[in-house]
């Protein structure tokens, strides 16, 4: 209730300067374009951002991870693994404040899981946000033209500490401004951080008109030219499905990581908590266990869950189970073997982060300067 009403607060103080579609994200004038929410140029950008924080599991890998995969033949894509975002979850502050720093090992272990799932490197730009330094100089540049509030009333700030609530958003703003991004891939969770950068651009566009900085759109799954990408619900946790499957989780078993090996997936599936019931149907609010795993089955097996329902009308949840097992395997095995062979050689996966960089910093270096000139910098 306190963020809704300091969200109509800041829209009625600041309505002659920010988007007039905060809470709509397709304007009506663009409708002519699109339906869907998804406003096409000629060559479509994607803008793709991912934290080193924690080893991939199966709800990132089937709700994100897939998706990006299958949009290397839509346009540009443009991955950034976001280092100094992660940054604001190193700071532990329980009796003593103290600092994680193994932030470069989890880059490397990220950057070799997503190239061994697919991620083509050769035709896209793939690199590490602090190798690129016009990041942070747009960052000042941003702070001085709009207000603090614009940040303060994000949803995200609630369960983010005063510390680094607005640094966590404002860093999504910068790499989609920097980058000119057209489209960007998030779920529902993340739109809000979108709304963010329109108003950013909105206001820039609107006191330098020169400018013309890109106003990007989200891609939403399933929709227009992006059928080939697969919606999936949330996956929960394995032991507690009222909970996300998150990174974070201290308990290992509550998450199938990407990299798991053979027999840690089949001890982590075979423990995973269902119920008394030897059946199979799908039941969010009386049976939530057995229907995250029903979604997982329909996530790696690209069926439906009433087909899935069906093929196990005579089965026990046992047999369910085990083919659960064996289909997660199949599809993540590959991924974790080559992530393992790639780990071997980290100065292969740094040289293909230095090539990303190298191209990152052509388009950096040309909008910075672009941007500079606008505000009349030398």
């Amino acid at each position: 209730m306190r963020l809704l009403k300091n969200t109509q607060k800041h829209l009625k103080k600041h309505k002659n300067n920010i988007s007039p579609n905060r809470h709509i994200l397709v304007r009506k004038k663009e409708q002519r374009y699109s339906q869907y929410g998804i406003f096409l140029f000629n060559k479509n950008i994607f803008r793709i951002w991912i934290q080193p924080t924690g080893k991939l599991h199966i709800g990132n890998y089937l709700g994100a991870v897939k998706n990006w995969i299958n949009l290397q033949s839509k346009g540009q894509n443009i991955y950034c693994i976001v280092d100094y975002h992660a940054l604001t979850d190193r700071i532990s502050k329980d009796h003593q404040i103290s600092f994680s720093q193994n932030t470069a090992d989890e880059t490397l272990q990220l950057a070799s899981t997503l190239i061994a799932s697919g991620l083509d490197y050769n035709n896209s730009i793939f690199f590490v946000q602090s190798h690129i330094p016009q990041h942070t100089e747009l960052q000042w540049i941003l702070s001085c033209i709009a207000p603090q509030n614009w940040l303060n009333i994000m949803t995200q700030i609630i369960y983010l500490s005063c510390f680094d609530g607005s640094r966590y958003n404002f860093i999504l703003v910068l790499h989609s401004i920097m980058k000119r991004a057209s489209h960007i891939p998030v779920g529902d969770d993340q739109k809000q951080h979108i709304e963010l950068t329109r108003e950013y651009v909105y206001r820039f566009n609107s006191l330098f008109k020169e400018a013309n900085l890109v106003v990007p759109e989200y891609v939403e799954c399933n929709l227009f030219d992006f059928k080939s990408l697969a919606k999936t619900p949330k996956i929960m946790s394995l032991r507690d499905a009222s909970k996300k499957m998150s990174k974070s989780d201290q308990v290992d078993f509550t998450r199938i990581n990407i990299t798991d090996s053979k027999d840690l997936i089949n001890e982590k599936i075979r423990k995973a908590k269902t119920d008394s019931i030897n059946q199979i149907y799908y039941d969010v609010e009386h049976r939530p266990e057995v229907s995250n795993l029903l979604r997982i089955y329909s996530g790696f097996s690209n069926l439906t869950i009433e087909d899935i329902i069906k093929s196990y009308e005579n089965k026990s949840i046992q047999s369910f189970k085990q083919d659960l097992i064996d289909i997660i395997i199949d599809e993540l095995n590959p991924i974790s073997q080559k992530t393992n062979e790639l780990l071997q050689n980290k100065p292969e996966i740094i040289r293909i982060l230095q090539q990303g960089q190298d191209k990152a910093s052509v388009i950096a270096q040309k909008n910075i300067r672009k941007i500079k000139n606008c505000i009349g910098l030398l």
